[in-house]
């Protein structure tokens, strides 16, 4: 695993910041159930939406697509390890600390579903993506490649991961290879990414010098936002560096 003092304390940076989304300034019982009721229908909104607007065999994937993110919501929210909450076993539905991370999880499966069905018509990949399940990728495309950071933190004990590298981009395909970067580094990490359907699927290979045991960065990204030409700048600089920015 990769232990460069730059991304060490971005990891444990966002590992913090992960647990604290769910343990800062805990919501009594009522707050917790609004503060899910609100989220809730938010989702709810946004998959009628989806469904309103995607084709009929595009929504039918989505649907299998969806009872596993509902899995993982659950998962997560009622781990107590991802709460923080004092008990012993999966928390009930009802808890207020499984209420308040369902919510803050629910929030991004919205982003996600609203990026999706949006009718963006940027023809470059550049922009800041997530996968709902962790993962975020900011990219800048530009004259066949893509410069890139991915991050992300996953499961309830917040194992993190984060690459900053080029990719060479053709039309709806992309390939990255460290090959050469770490002298010392014997296994070649390659990223591969297929731009399909309003979605950024990236699969990789020997990832682990960068991330935690489970901190994959496979997944499908959906462009939630543009990125701004500073943030655009400090990509492209990560990138060619191969250095995760610290903030």
């Amino acid at each position: 695993m990769h232990h460069a003092k730059s991304c060490l304390t971005l990891w444990l940076l966002l590992a913090c910041l992960n647990t604290l989304s769910a343990q800062d300034k805990p919501l009594d019982a009522k707050a917790a159930k609004a503060a899910f009721d609100q989220a809730d229908r938010a989702l709810n909104e946004a998959w009628a939406a989806a469904k309103q607007k995607l084709p009929e065999a595009e929504f039918n994937k989505l649907k299998e697509d969806q009872r596993a993110w509902v899995e993982y919501r659950d998962y997560l929210a009622r781990s107590p390890s991802y709460t923080g909450a004092d008990a012993q076993g999966d928390l009930p539905l009802d808890a207020p600390e499984y209420l308040q991370a369902a919510a803050s999880l629910e929030d991004m499966r919205t982003e996600w579903l609203k990026g999706l069905i949006s009718d963006s018509q940027d023809e470059t990949l550049t922009g800041y993506w997530i996968d709902s399940y962790g993962g975020n990728i900011q990219v800048v495309e530009r004259e066949g490649y893509l410069h890139f950071v991915i991050e992300c933190v996953r499961g309830p004990t917040s194992h993190v991961g984060g690459l900053a590298g080029i990719a060479v981009w053709n039309t709806s395909i992309g390939w990255f290879s460290d090959k050469g970067r770490d002298k010392d580094k014997t296994d070649e990490t390659n990223l591969s990414f297929t731009s399909r359907d309003k979605k950024l699927e990236i699969i990789g290979a020997n990832t682990g010098y960068y991330h935690g045991a489970r901190a994959y960065f496979d997944g499908k990204y959906v462009r939630v936002k543009p990125l701004e030409a500073k943030a655009q700048a400090k990509i492209v600089k990560a990138a060619k560096s191969g250095e995760v920015p610290e903030e």
